[in-house]
């Protein structure tokens, strides 16, 4: 019998928990502490500061260890991982909702995007310029009140397909493809730089809060059972036993 993968999903408000931010350094490394001074906004700095500590702090919760313990590497384009440690995890934020992902069976990739007007040109402009053929197609079919929730349901879930490999923009764009609707499950559609991919990972739309999007993908086909916990606050968390 396949054993179904588990995947524990965070979600955080980080509107409610920048203010803890000054309290939480105590559990970055020095490496880190020096990343969030170099923040020239304070909105940022908090954020990035809240950000990795309750990442410490849940892989730190998964291995019963502290978070001042969990000791970062990084792949060739930046993505962190544990050398030590049977345990995958990546995060993601946008404005003021972040999102970690974790699981002791298989890699993956989360991304979580505010979704939000276009600045200068229209929804298929950008799409022209970062899409596949086939999603500027599908975007293109979809009706014009739709077009912001297509192209970020698009966006978020060719991101998380990017950071499951740690490649970032190195891969171009239009060299894979997933679904546009997004009413419809989260798929890949096709990947021109691996197609083997097609039957050895999975994505998946995330619960998001209202006015988001998120989307995960994660290196297999078997069954995979994701469990939510929401952060708001860090009251009731033993690893923040400090704060």
């Amino acid at each position: 019998m396949i054993r179904p993968i588990a995947v524990d999903i965070w979600r955080l408000s980080l509107e409610d928990l920048v203010h803890c931010a000054p309290a939480l350094r105590w559990c970055l490394s020095e490496g880190e502490n020096e990343r969030a001074d170099r923040f020239v906004f304070e909105r940022d700095r908090t954020r990035f500061i809240a950000c990795r500590a309750i990442l410490r702090g849940v892989i730190a919760q998964n291995l019963e260890i502290e978070p001042t313990d969990v000791v970062f590497a990084y792949g060739e384009k930046g993505k962190p991982y544990l050398e030590d440690w049977p345990l995958f995890f990546n995060l993601s934020h946008s404005h003021n909702e972040a999102c970690i992902a974790i699981s002791p069976n298989a890699p993956l990739g989360v991304d979580v995007e505010h979704i939000r007007p276009p600045t200068r040109n229209n929804w298929i402009d950008l799409a022209q310029r970062f899409f596949s053929a086939a999603e500027i197609q599908a975007l293109s079919g979809m009706p014009e009140r739709l077009q912001s929730k297509a192209f970020f349901s698009c966006w978020t879930r060719k991101e998380a397909y990017l950071k499951l490999h740690g490649l970032g923009l190195s891969l171009p764009l239009d060299q894979f493809s997933v679904n546009v609707d997004p009413d419809a499950p989260a798929k890949l559609c096709s990947s021109e730089w691996c197609p083997d991919d097609l039957g050895r990972s999975t994505l998946y739309d995330l619960p998001t809060s209202s006015g988001y999007r998120s989307a995960i993908a994660i290196a297999t086909t078997d069954p995979v059972t994701i469990r939510e916990t929401c952060i708001s606050g860090i009251e009731s968390f033993p690893f923040f036993k400090r704060v």
